[in-house]
């Protein structure tokens, strides 16, 4: 779909703002482009316009909250200055004020801890970066706050997790304006995923795994990664760092809340999640490839993780 003129975006930043927030959202609208004609027009603003530095040091030139009229959407950007942000009434009755005149409501990050502060979150599930679930809670208990999620639509008010997955946001409302050609496109130019579902964890058991102190679990993990095909049962792992198997599974269930075999199969959904990008293989082979025994199988795991078949998958996210 096309529109004969840009959909206008406000960016709603402040002292010590995130800049990856701002620039990575940007960017996916700044390149959708039908025809050589742009299909997003984005603003950037403040409480009293000026000249605002991000928490890295990068300083943008914006427009005062005074001249924010006639937008389509609002993003309320996150980052370290977000704690003061979010008790600023100036900041928080705008936005509030705002939420009536536009179609879209976003936040990004800890941009979600301004938005709790009004009453637009109210009932609703909603997300932010994993360290911040508490905080989102406590800030307002009427919402549900949906754990690991990389970014969360109820309705026309959309929150995401943090930094990168404010791409990801932007990419799904790109497809939803444009279709899924030009999200593709611009996710191909800027070299990063087309699309992880909204579902998606925000940290894998992968990462987790690597800040562990225990080295025999370590090496376990380290050979899981690098032998996805193999034999990778309790016993034959614990027999690779001389443990018993009881004692093993005792003491790698302790340090990462997981089970070894439910390690293991999230390892495999996760290798096949890469694995079904490369078009030259089919299902079948990719299970095997990654130590599943069937296409089957592999479906059944994508059902119970993504709540999609492993073709289905590869059609919408890959």
């Amino acid at each position: 779909m096309t529109y004969s003129a840009p959909k206008k975006i406000a960016f709603i930043c402040f002292e010590g703002f995130q800049s990856l927030d701002l620039t990575g959202p940007l960017e996916v609208f700044d390149l959708a482009v039908i025809d050589g004609k742009a299909q997003y027009e984005n603003v950037i603003f403040s409480p009293e316009g000026g000249l605002v530095a991000s928490s890295s040091g990068i300083v943008v030139a914006t427009q005062p909250f005074a001249s924010l009229k006639g937008f389509h959407a609002m993003v309320i950007v996150g980052g370290v200055g977000s704690d003061l942000a979010m008790t600023q009434r100036n900041i928080v009755d705008y936005i509030s004020e705002q939420s009536k005149e536009v179609e879209r409501i976003i936040s990004i990050c800890s941009g979600a801890l301004i938005l709790a502060k009004t009453t637009l979150l109210d009932g609703l599930k909603a997300t932010t970066h994993w360290s911040l679930w508490h905080r989102l809670q406590s800030t307002n208990p009427r919402l549900d706050v949906v754990k690991d999620a990389i970014f969360v639509k109820q309705g026309n008010i959309y929150t995401s997790a943090g930094v990168t997955a404010g791409m990801d946001l932007a990419l799904a409302i790109v497809q939803e304006d444009c279709g899924r050609e030009i999200s593709l496109d611009i996710a191909k130019g800027l070299v990063i995923y087309f699309k992880r579902p909204g579902g998606q964890k925000q940290f894998s058991d992968i990462l987790q795994s690597q800040s562990i102190n225990n080295d025999k679990i370590n090496q376990a993990c380290t050979y899981i990664n690098n032998n996805i095909k193999q034999d990778l049962s309790v016993q034959r792992l614990a027999k690779l760092v001389n443990m018993s198997a009881r004692n093993f599974s005792r003491v790698f269930t302790k340090e990462l809340k997981i089970s070894p075999a439910k390690y293991v199969e999230r390892v495999r959904v996760h290798r096949a999640c890469l694995m079904l990008e490369n078009r030259n293989l089919n299902t079948a082979q990719v299970a095997d490839t990654v130590g599943i025994n069937s296409a089957d199988v592999l479906s059944r795991l994508f059902q119970k993780y993504f709540s999609v078949s492993a073709s289905q998958y590869r059609e919408h996210f890959c």
